[in-house]
């Protein structure tokens, strides 16, 4: 799917998403938050991250989150032969079976960063790419409120939510912040949320 326009948009219904973990530090925090407003939400998982962390990917899979891929050390594909591309989506997702026992089909490329030949290779092995419409520009550091106001300025039926779950404290500090306030404004405006299988209607896991 193209950024900035989901192929299916339905009315008052939005996707989180978040990226780069899981983390022993700043995941729990934001599962506890998404527990606590009962808020599933898409984790788009890093291979190394889940080696060092298989307890808290487990957890994200048992409260309800949906588990993607999002390569095995966030490089950027296109710099890559086509074969390290493969390395770094097989991998990570037979670490995620190994780890949680699901085989996921979500794949998010580091930074959007795609070409012709990435995508066939993403296709080729079974994995739907898995892009954005509202990047909360979190990992820029920004303060909660400012997240928020990159968020619920441009949310829309469908939108998808690129948001982060690890990384500097000054990068997932403003996100972790801005969420409750974020799921509330949204609740107000009659929004609901979903996993982007439920959004997009694709196979979580094959």
């Amino acid at each position: 799917m193209e950024r900035g326009d989901p192929i299916l948009r339905r009315p008052k219904e939005v996707a989180l998403t978040f990226d780069d973990g899981p983390d022993h530090i700043w995941t729990p925090r934001i599962l506890d938050v998404l527990d606590n407003y009962r808020v599933h939400a898409t984790f788009m998982c890093v291979g190394k991250a889940v080696q060092r962390n298989p307890q808290i990917l487990r957890r994200i899979k048992d409260e309800g989150h949906i588990i993607g891929n999002h390569t095995w050390d966030h490089p950027y594909l296109t710099q890559l032969p086509v074969s390290e591309v493969q390395a770094q989506v097989l991998r990570t997702t037979e670490e995620i079976i190994r780890v949680a026992g699901v085989k996921t089909r979500l794949f998010r490329p580091p930074y959007g960063d795609l070409n012709d030949e990435v995508v066939r290779k993403i296709a080729s092995l079974d994995h739907e790419v898995l892009l954005w419409d509202i990047d909360s520009w979190d990992w820029k550091g920004l303060t909660g409120p400012q997240v928020a106001k990159n968020i619920l300025g441009h949310v829309r039926d469908g939108s998808i939510v690129l948001q982060h779950c690890s990384g500097p404290a000054e990068t997932v500090q403003g996100t972790l912040e801005a969420l409750p306030y974020i799921i509330e404004v949204l609740r107000e405006r009659g929004f609901t949320f979903s996993t982007i299988p439920q959004l997009l209607h694709l196979q979580a896991y094959g």
